[in-house]
């Protein structure tokens, strides 16, 4: 573990063709409850973004009250972080997840039970909170997995957590269609849950004993820090993407308004694809290689869509960007975990600079494209991803095996 990373991919697909053969049954099914519980996290979420409208207008929100409330779930994600990951070590990633599984089942009504501005603002912290401790233990079981696998599985993971997020805005807007009352709707969903969850419980893997790690070093090491500052950039383009590119074929490129959405889905339907393969073009590249090369990918895509500034141009742009972004938090957690200590409180560091990107970015293009234009402020995009594929071959150079 004290060798420093040579991100040779290439060179042990012999060995883990023949250790994925021969792969327990019981670590399967570890993998599987994992990956439910990513798409489960996603899921939830998702499912609450239609309903934002609604709940705005049953509350009297102005557009800034609402503004102010939708930081509650960040504000909460990054206080719980570095006290779960250090829960993690002392209890293990598997109970620590369940428990905050069936604990976001319980706060997920919140929302839909808030009768105005604090207690919408209490019930997202109170949410984000469960959901970004649940960030932080499921990726530290998703790592104990992969370690058992003995080669890369992290991105599939994120992957299942990016269909869950499209299954949710699917069953959230049929929901609000319906005029189904949130907390219904999500009570509902939560049992559903659950029920899948007592079963995902018993398959979660034990945590390797704490001497696998050798003794820990410095949480804030250097190279922890490097991945911090890389998922706050990669985050960053991702949340902007999300809130920005429906503006810009309205604004700028003039679609009609039942197509705002076509640039953004080629950027979730790519990030998705990505994710899906991700994890052999790693082990066919390496983490180095690989982030190079797809970073490479949506910097140099999303600039030439920016410069064609057409929709279909556009569109491609942003299919690019998604793909570049794909691996890359799922790399940026796999090699957090790499060196001495347990992987805990090393993905909590770089988990809680990582959602500064959602907290910061969307809100920071606002002022920027005020004072240019969407279009000019869109062009920061680009810039991240490749700045966070710069700072991550950086850091994984810098980690021990």
């Amino acid at each position: 573990m004290n060798q420093p990373e040579t991100d040779s991919g290439v060179d042990a697909q012999d060995t883990t063709r023949t250790a994925a053969l021969t792969v327990p049954s019981t670590l399967r099914r570890a993998r599987l409850a994992t990956a439910l519980t990513f798409a489960f996290n996603g899921f939830l979420y998702a499912a609450w973004v239609p309903h934002i409208p609604e709940v705005k207008a049953n509350l009297g929100l102005s557009d800034a009250s609402l503004g102010f409330a939708l930081l509650g779930p960040a504000i909460g994600s990054i206080v719980s972080m570095a006290l779960i990951g250090r829960a993690t070590t002392r209890w293990g990633s598997g109970p620590v997840t369940t428990m905050l599984a069936f604990g976001t089942y319980l706060i997920i009504i919140g929302p839909g039970l808030a009768f105005n501005l604090p207690t919408l603002f209490l019930a997202l912290v109170l949410w984000g909170a469960v959901t970004g401790g649940l960030d932080v233990a499921m990726n530290a079981q998703a790592v104990q997995i992969e370690i058992s696998y003995g080669r890369p599985i992290m991105s599939s993971f994120h992957a299942f957590w990016s269909v869950g997020t499209v299954a949710g805005t699917v069953i959230g807007s049929f929901g609000a269609g319906l005029h189904l009352h949130l907390a219904a709707q999500q009570a509902g969903l939560a049992v559903i849950l659950a029920l899948v969850t007592l079963w995902s419980m018993r398959q979660f893997v034990t945590d390797h004993p704490s001497e696998d790690y050798g003794e820990g070093g410095r949480v804030f090491e250097l190279r922890l820090v490097l991945l911090g500052i890389a998922g706050v950039c990669a985050l960053l383009a991702e949340g902007s993407s999300a809130d920005w590119s429906p503006v810009y074929l309205r604004d700028d490129l003039h679609v009609a308004a039942g197509h705002t959405g076509i640039a953004f889905g080629a950027f979730t339907v790519m990030m998705t694809v990505g994710r899906m393969i991700g994890d052999r073009v790693v082990l066919r590249l390496g983490r180095m290689r690989s982030l190079a090369v797809l970073s490479a990918i949506g910097t140099v895509g999303m600039s030439a869509g920016l410069i064609n500034n057409t929709v279909v141009g556009s569109s491609i742009g942003f299919g690019c960007l998604g793909i570049g972004l794909a691996i890359m938090i799922p790399v940026f957690f796999s090699t957090a975990a790499d060196g001495p200590g347990a992987p805990g409180p090393k993905l909590a560091v770089v988990s809680s600079f990582s959602y500064l990107g959602f907290l910061i970015g969307p809100a920071a293009l606002g002022p920027l494209a005020s004072a240019t234009s969407v279009h000019a402020a869109l062009w920061v995009l680009p810039v991240f991803a490749a700045l966070a594929g710069a700072l991550g071959v950086t850091a994984v150079r810098m980690t021990p095996r």
